[in-house]
């Protein structure tokens, strides 16, 4: 079992958006939840991949309409979705008092929260990088972007649901929680330093 590969374009653009401690560590951190994620799950448990039904009756039509009606059904159900996230963002941003993550402790429930919030966000590719900018424009540690950029674009609610669909609930909860502490510690870490 593999998580997704950590796309080379957002890294180079975190490299590019980033201070180096951010991007290193996306980039370390992306490495190990790739690896280290699906040995410990194969580890922790014997996979027996379960059988997906697959709907052999579908009427073939040409890529060029499927592909459009796809994009279209994507575009319907996150544009939306993403403007109510952008929207709700802002106003937490504006309704947190000024100085919130100043203390240690502002730090690390800020990191967690946003481990939390990302793991089960499905956003579009990229999507990860905004969101980790507007963190830190609107005062939160650099902690909490590191998160948000390696949970986010790891694991998200539809892939856990595939993984449970196709092995268990506890494979996917292990995927889920092994992304969060990886989020979390990596986020720790550029806190500390």
């Amino acid at each position: 079992m593999r998580l997704r590969r950590p796309n080379p374009a957002a890294l180079i653009l975190t490299f590019m958006l980033f201070d180096h401690r951010v991007a290193a560590t996306r980039l370390a951190m992306a490495g190990v939840a790739v690896f280290l994620t699906g040995i410990l799950v194969e580890k922790l448990f014997s996979l027996r991949p379960n059988d997906c039904p697959i709907g052999d009756e579908e009427i073939p039509q040409p890529v060029v309409t499927t592909f459009l009606r796809s994009c279209f059904q994507v575009a319907v159900r996150t544009v939306p979705l993403i403007a109510v996230g952008v929207l709700i963002s802002m106003a937490i941003a504006l309704w947190l008092p000024m100085g919130v993550f100043a203390s240690a402790e502002g730090q690390t429930v800020a990191i967690v929260a946003v481990a939390l919030i990302a793991i089960p966000l499905a956003m579009p590719t990229f999507f990860e990088i905004p969101l980790a900018l507007i963190l830190l424009a609107a005062g939160a540690p650099a902690g909490a972007a590191v998160a948000m950029l390696i949970a986010g674009p790891a694991v998200n609610l539809p892939s856990l649901f595939t993984i449970a669909r196709s092995t268990n609930w506890k494979v996917a909860g292990s995927v889920a929680f092994t992304i969060f502490v990886l989020s979390v510690a990596a986020g720790l870490l550029v806190s500390l330093f």
